[in-house]
């Protein structure tokens, strides 16, 4: 009786997981990017905290020299079922966020490939039904020296990628075939490596059209 119990209950939270949804942002804090902290703190805050309901996670990782880190997870939440305890979880984090936009923090290189790891095994092990991945960054990798990054075949399974309000270098403007392959260097090693789709979006207003797009 006791195991049957059990096996129901489980099998029970398994079906509730189908319909959780589980979100890493990823903001870049080199170059170009350290500045924007504070923006993508109030896109995070506006666009996707909002959409969250009870059972939903959220990981906001920062992209720096060496990502791949425990360290680069600045907060993390799950939406408890309780609604009253789920909009005190949503005021804590955003506190938590503002706290990180106000900050100085700041990296001479950019790990972005260490980073989608780190969100990839956070996300993978919610087990949530839609995992999705947006990434603050201008997407220009340079990597320290001896630093290794290398996509498993299966790094992005089930998970959706999105390269956010990307700014253009100056090499960018002088050459725009330069970004678009960027752009386009990105998206092949993603879905080469599973990822269900990688998209890029200007507009951070698009993201609750994008979240109810990718849970449909």
């Amino acid at each position: 009786m006791l195991a049957a119990t059990l096996a129901t209950a489980v099998a029970g939270c398994t079906d509730s997981k189908q319909y959780e949804t589980s979100y890493c942002s990823l903001i870049d804090i080199s170059g170009t990017y350290a500045a924007e902290k504070s923006s993508v703190v109030n896109t995070v805050k506006a666009g996707i905290v909002p959409q969250m309901i009870p059972g939903d996670s959220l990981f906001f990782v920062k992209i720096d020299s060496n990502s791949y880190s425990e360290d680069n997870l600045v907060t993390k939440l799950t939406l408890d079922y309780r609604p009253t305890k789920a909009n005190s979880q949503k005021l804590a984090v955003a506190h938590k966020l503002d706290e990180f936009g106000r900050g100085t923090a700041r990296s001479n290189l950019t790990d972005i490939s260490g980073a989608l790891m780190l969100c990839s095994d956070y996300l993978k092990a919610t087990k949530s039904g839609t995992k999705v991945m947006f990434v603050f960054s201008d997407m220009n990798e340079e990597l320290p020296s001896g630093v290794v990054r290398k996509f498993a075949d299966d790094e992005f399974d089930g998970i959706d990628i999105v390269a956010m309000n990307i700014i253009k270098l100056n090499k960018d403007s002088v050459n725009p075939e330069v970004y678009r392959k960027r752009l386009e260097h990105w998206q092949q090693r993603a879905t080469a490596s599973g990822a269900r789709c990688c998209n890029t979006l200007i507009d951070g207003t698009k993201i609750p059209e994008y979240i109810v797009q990718v849970k449909s």
